[in-house]
């Protein structure tokens, strides 16, 4: 028995060894990897700087996690990942594979990690990265990354590579980050839209995801208005924020990818004039996940400040989260109805004043109500 104990360990740390090598030698084909992490934004900025850096002549290889996991090849066509069994960090070697031999210049890839310790090894030993991107720092997944923003700053700054750049929109927590890079002989780069540019990037997504993109694409010699002319037509998420009008004339509002209570309420906050949300009757309609217990608590503080004329949920945790509304919204605790099935769901008393927000995860009831959206009702451009 020792024997065989003795001999699977010595094949398990040779093939390591191997794997670390094979690692090195696709790494070394790649002119650049750029890693993006980040609270919020990561999928929508991992596409934002491939459309970029493929508008100015550069052949990229793109893999966005998002929702639904894809890779974008050099020949510029968009393939889900087919796994079997649970998501893996060795995705990424697999990944890194791919974009060598398909002669990729540039491999952007979005961070799969969210213990530290996997993101670390991610970069440190699998990627190896020359450009760092973290769009920015909330409070989210707080049971593995901290429950303060600087310890989630700390968290994300795993993936911050050695003796190369960072670019970041976060502002709050940018002094962690900085400190981070400074012990890895990294440069850290603060970007932020400013009040002229930001109203133009915005036609295209949030400015500060877009003016992040837009600095490492100048940053790899692409200028600003090639990568701008890319971003403008990019390949967004299959299930990122969209707008529909329901058969009634009601708005349906897909937040569900949005990864944390703080910017969903910062997303609501932005569509409140362009969607005239004062004026309108808003569901807020939440799914939640079994295993975001966490989140799914933070969502009371997000229909605080909704203030919406009735809550509809689906997925799991409705109980909880019913108690905890009535305790924080008391005598002004809308009506809440909690949902077995998407198909239960009455869009009929939808009408033109009211405008549904849909939020908490896209996981499971998520995907399965999207598709009823696009079967049922129409896409709305804002």
């Amino acid at each position: 028995m020792y024997s065989l104990i003795l001999l699977l360990s010595l094949l398990f740390f040779g093939w390591l060894v191997v794997e670390n090598r094979l690692a090195c030698h696709y790494r070394q084909r790649i002119a650049h990897v750029i890693h993006v992490n980040g609270t919020r934004g990561k999928s929508s900025v991992t596409r934002l700087i491939d459309a970029g850096l493929r508008a100015g002549g550069l052949r990229v290889f793109c893999k966005t996690t998002g929702t639904v996991p894809m890779t974008i090849g050099t020949d510029g066509i968009d393939r889900p990942i087919r796994r079997f069994g649970c998501a893996n960090i060795r995705e990424q070697l697999s990944i890194l594979r791919q974009a060598a031999q398909s002669g990729a210049e540039v491999l952007v890839i979005e961070c799969m990690a969210v213990d530290p310790a996997y993101q670390k090894v991610a970069q440190h030993r699998m990627l190896c990265a020359d450009i760092g991107v973290i769009t920015n720092v909330r409070l989210d997944h707080t049971d593995v990354m901290g429950e303060t923003l600087p310890e989630i700053a700390e968290a994300l700054s795993n993936t911050v590579p050695l003796g190369g750049v960072l670019f970041t929109a976060e502002q709050d927590q940018f002094p962690v980050l900085e400190r981070a890079a400074q012990r890895l002989g990294t440069r850290a780069v603060s970007i932020r839209p400013d009040a002229q540019t930001g109203s133009s990037l915005s036609a295209v997504d949030f400015p500060e995801n877009v003016a992040l993109a837009l600095a490492v694409c100048e940053h790899l010699g692409v200028s600003e208005e090639d990568a701008y002319a890319g971003m403008a037509v990019y390949k967004r998420d299959p299930y990122a924020l969209s707008f529909y009008r329901l058969e009634n004339g009601g708005l349906f509002v897909n937040g569900l990818s949005i990864n944390d209570p703080q910017s969903t309420r910062m997303v609501y906050e932005s569509l409140v004039q362009p969607l005239g949300l004062t004026e309108k009757r808003v569901t807020l309609l939440l799914n939640n996940r079994g295993d975001r217990v966490a989140r799914t608590m933070q969502m009371a503080e997000l229909a605080e400040a909704v203030a919406p004329v009735r809550i509809w949920m689906l997925g799991a945790n409705s109980g909880m989260l019913t108690r905890r509304l009535q305790m924080r919204m008391g005598e002004g605790t809308p009506p809440i109805k909690w949902f077995q099935s998407v198909d239960q769901l009455d869009f009929s008393i939808i009408n033109q004043q009211d405008v549904i927000f849909a939020a908490g995860n896209i996981a499971k009831q998520g995907k399965e109500l999207i598709e009823r959206i696009k079967q049922e009702g129409e896409p709305y451009v804002l």
